[in-house]
């Protein structure tokens, strides 16, 4: 019997080695390496993802052990030219919620583990550049605040690439049979929105920017691979019923489950909202009459002989902070997704209803 960790590399996709020319390996090995983070930066933006396909593969495994909890880890690389090239990869220690105490103590115990790592990795001659971090999501969920917070600051650090990225990997699809891995980056509007500490409205397409992503592994190991696919093609088949419809009704029903949920959020916000602008409008009125009352006083001050009053609005109380827009906004494209997912797989369903049982549908 091959080895677990082999058949999962097939199910992964990895490129067949004979694809490959002379020119592009030399290429993926001989490319050179920038020297400092200025160089770096002065790339541009990156255009695509490569991971390797043990760091894939490690993804998996960690978040999938972990299930029903979410977990995270850091990214390690190099970003040569617009490709961001993940090589290594590292599971962040597991924090419990219990007391604040505790919670300090045990972020403190993190930032100390990550950094006893990168040291570790440097002795042994290892990528200890880090180029972003992986976390594992349930139902295609990762619009909310704390991704979007954790990525800007990897972005905006002074001691990371603004190239890093996230990767999330989604353990409930991936059982179908097909690998769900993707890569994002906060876009360059939202951070200059950030960075201008601007509160203005950002369409939901345009908070994440999704990156290609290629799992490529180094010719000795796809030519390994290779040659099992053709030797051992029984025990590595990893075909899937094409026309099983088994826990459709649990998916649909989840999906729904998390939409009405999100859309009542969503709805508290508005209602948020909603308060603020009265509360806006109240003001403004008081403000109107207050300043009108003030021109009148003016007035008869002036036919009295008197001097004016400044008729300025620094006596009145200054008006509430307007709540944050990027939470209605990533709700909004957290809602997109779920209803996106929701359609694909209900069309996937009727099509293959439709090829079982065409004489239903006439």
């Amino acid at each position: 019997v091959l080895p677990q960790y082999v058949a999962s590399a097939l199910t992964l996709g990895v490129f067949d080695l004979r694809t490959q020319s002379n020119s592009e390996m030399k290429s993926a090995v001989y490319a050179p390496v920038p020297d400092s983070l200025e160089e770096v930066q002065a790339q541009g933006p990156v255009r695509e993802v490569h991971i390797d396909g043990l760091v894939a593969l490690k993804i998996v495994k960690h978040c999938n052990e972990n299930l029903p909890s979410m977990v995270a880890g850091s990214l390690l690389g190099l970003d040569v030219d617009g490709v961001l090239e993940v090589t290594y990869s590292y599971p962040f220690p597991t924090t419990r919620a219990d007391t604040d105490g505790e919670d300090a103590a045990e972020d403190s115990d993190g930032q100390n583990y990550q950094i006893e790592m990168m040291k570790m990795l440097r002795e042994v001659n290892m990528d200890n550049n880090c180029v972003g971090w992986y976390r594992s999501t349930h139902m295609g969920t990762f619009s909310m605040n704390d991704v979007v917070e954790y990525q800007y600051g990897y972005q905006s650090s002074e001691d990371l690439s603004d190239n890093s990225v996230v990767i999330l990997y989604n353990p409930s699809h991936s059982k179908k049979g097909h690998l769900d891995i993707k890569a994002f980056r906060l876009s360059d509007e939202y951070m200059h929105l950030r960075q201008t500490r601007k509160n203005n409205f950002v369409k939901p397409a345009n908070i994440f920017v999704e990156l290609p992503v290629k799992i490529k592994n180094a010719g000795h190991i796809a030519g390994f691979i290779r040659c099992l696919q053709d030797t051992h093609k029984e025990e590595l088949s990893t075909e899937f019923e094409p026309l099983a419809l088994s826990g459709s009704d649990t998916y649909v029903e989840r999906h729904l489950e998390l939409m009405s949920s999100w859309t009542d959020d969503l709805m508290k916000k508005q209602h948020n909202f909603l308060l603020y602008s009265r509360s806006v409008a109240k003001s403004r009125q008081e403000q109107i009459r207050w300043l009108n009352h003030r021109i009148q006083d003016n007035a008869q001050r002036v036919e009295d002989g008197e001097s004016p009053l400044p008729e300025t609005l620094t006596e009145l109380k200054s008006l509430d902070d307007e709540p944050p827009k990027i939470g209605s906004s990533l709700m909004l494209g957290q809602l997109g997704l779920y209803t996106a997912q929701l359609n694909h797989h209900v069309d996937s369903n009727f099509e293959k209803l439709f090829a079982v049982f065409p004489d239903v549908f006439f």
